[in-house]
């Protein structure tokens, strides 16, 4: 009788060790997975939605730019994805980002011999991200220009529109000319908000700035513009010089036997919007 009890205690006792045995591998596993997979799932997951807003705001660009070459008032909606979702079994955690309109966020400024200074300042389309892996990074749209910002330097996506024509070296540049409209300039969160814009003056004639000297863009992200007017004029046969500094970038016409310069600049002005609902 005393043997029969001892085998049973021997296979209770071998039942405990088997189960502490599998939930330790269980848990080592999952320790391995959370430590060596997940970061890896988790920047992946962060890298693709970052992917998804850039192509979201090369479509908001382009339709700005059709917006700004027809004489229309159609409202366009563009809609910007923020964070990503959470998977709670593999301890990936949701994100959750930012989306503004920056007021007066840059100011294109056109120095002349002969005319007065002219001044023009808009707002931009900033989205900014919080990741929890992978680097964190801000797409903007600016004066025409599409920007990547990380960290503290910036590269140009999208150049804006800055003509050169050649045989008079005359210069035309479009300003797109954003201004916020109504309480929500600025959300945070999950989920895709569509941003509505709308042209509400598009001036056809073009305004005409005779012997320019400098042109001046204030802004936050100085490097992506030295490349925005270091590319648009490094081929025109133009001859100028250009600063870089803090809080912008100054082109200097330079004067070749008594010619200098002259800008077209035609200004559309458009309303953008952000949607007070996220559509999931």
């Amino acid at each position: 009788m005393k043997k029969h009890t001892i085998i049973k205690n021997d296979q209770a006792i071998v039942g405990i060790f088997t189960a502490v045995l599998i939930i330790s591998l269980i848990i080592g596993a999952m320790a391995i997975i959370n430590a060596i997979y997940v970061p890896h799932w988790s920047k992946e997951t962060e890298f693709n939605h970052l992917e998804q807003v850039s192509n979201q705001f090369a479509q908001l660009k382009y339709a700005l730019d059709v917006q700004s070459l027809i004489n229309g008032s159609s409202v366009i909606d563009s809609p910007i994805t923020l964070g990503t979702r959470e998977i709670p079994f593999i301890n990936i955690r949701q994100t959750f980002d930012e989306l503004s309109i920056p007021s007066k966020s840059c100011t294109l400024i056109i120095e002349s011999k002969t005319s007065p200074l002219s001044v023009y300042t808009t707002d931009s389309i900033k989205f900014a991200s919080h990741n929890t892996n992978y680097v964190d990074q801000s797409y903007i749209y600016e004066a025409g220009a599409l920007i990547l910002s990380q960290y503290d330097t910036s590269v140009l996506l999208a150049r804006p529109s800055i003509l050169v024509t050649q045989y008079d070296k005359n210069i035309t540049i479009t300003f797109i000319n954003i201004t916020g409209r109504g309480v929500n300039a600025f959300v945070g969160g999950r989920g895709t908000y569509p941003i509505y814009t709308q042209v509400i003056q598009n001036n056809q004639q073009l305004k005409v700035i005779h012997n320019a000297t400098n042109i001046t863009v204030q802004t936050n992200y100085p490097t992506a513009w030295y490349h925005a007017l270091n590319i648009s004029l490094l081929y025109s046969g133009i001859k100028y010089d250009i600063d870089q500094m803090v809080n912008g970038v100054t082109v200097h016409l330079i004067d070749t036997k008594g010619y200098y310069y002259n800008i077209f600049l035609k200004e559309v002005k458009i309303t953008a919007e952000i949607a007070f609902g996220a559509i999931e």
